[in-house]
């Protein structure tokens, strides 16, 4: 028998399955489904032309993100939002994004800073289209970029965890407000900051920047 030949391993249909997963995903992120929102699967099948197979892979893939719920006999639901949830999301992300500038702040290089500058060109640009989904996917990556200056291995794994949570108030942010222009000059001294001289001023606009949309999105929510 040929050794190699029997190495082989089946081929699974992965890009079918993340077509569904981004699709369903995009949909929670620009408000089509809301919080809470049972997902019918017979009519997701129908809508995506695919078998139950990938469909429930993609949708059991969502729940392991925090993204969507299951429930035994009821299905599939996007993950229900409360003001505790919000609360505690809100100290947990202001805490952690403190922290890492406080442990990236000496590790910053030109090059790290090059990053920055291009993922806020990224983002203030996606915001024009309107597209909000991938709006919020690009707001994702650049406040990722702190984390990943610090390589800090197990705060990115914290923040990896917590930005799929980030990514549903992200949405519901964007529901209330859209492309506002406070959000524009937020994204801008925040950039502007985080290449400066001043670790204190730093700090100190997370907390007005996280404070500010904490109120936001808890307007959203009630």
């Amino acid at each position: 028998m040929n050794k190699s030949a029997a190495a082989l391993s089946p081929v699974e249909d992965r890009t079918l399955r993340e077509q569904v997963r981004r699709q369903v995903l995009d949909r929670v992120l620009d408000g089509h489904f809301k919080p809470g929102q049972k997902l019918v699967e017979t009519a997701l099948s129908s809508q995506l032309r695919v078998s139950r197979a990938p469909l429930r892979e993609a949708l059991r893939e969502l729940v392991d993100q925090g993204i969507l719920v299951s429930e035994p006999y009821k299905g599939f639901r996007v993950r229900p939002v409360s003001e505790r949830d919000l609360t505690e999301l809100y100290s947990m992300r202001t805490a952690l994004e403190k922290f890492a500038f406080t442990l990236a702040w000496p590790l910053r290089t030109p090059d790290s800073l090059d990053l920055l500058g291009k993922r806020y060109a990224e983002l203030m640009a996606i915001h024009r289209t309107r597209d909000q989904a991938r709006a919020i996917e690009h707001e994702i990556a650049f406040h990722s970029w702190v984390y990943e200056t610090t390589d800090h291995r197990l705060l990115m794994t914290h923040w990896s965890r917590l930005s799929q949570l980030v990514r549903i108030y992200m949405s519901l942010h964007h529901n209330l407000h859209g492309s506002h222009g406070v959000f524009g000059k937020m994204t801008t001294r925040y950039r502007e900051l985080a290449g400066g001289d001043s670790l204190d001023a730093m700090l100190s606009h997370i907390d007005e920047h996280m404070a500010q949309g904490f109120d936001s999105v808890l307007k959203a929510l009630r």
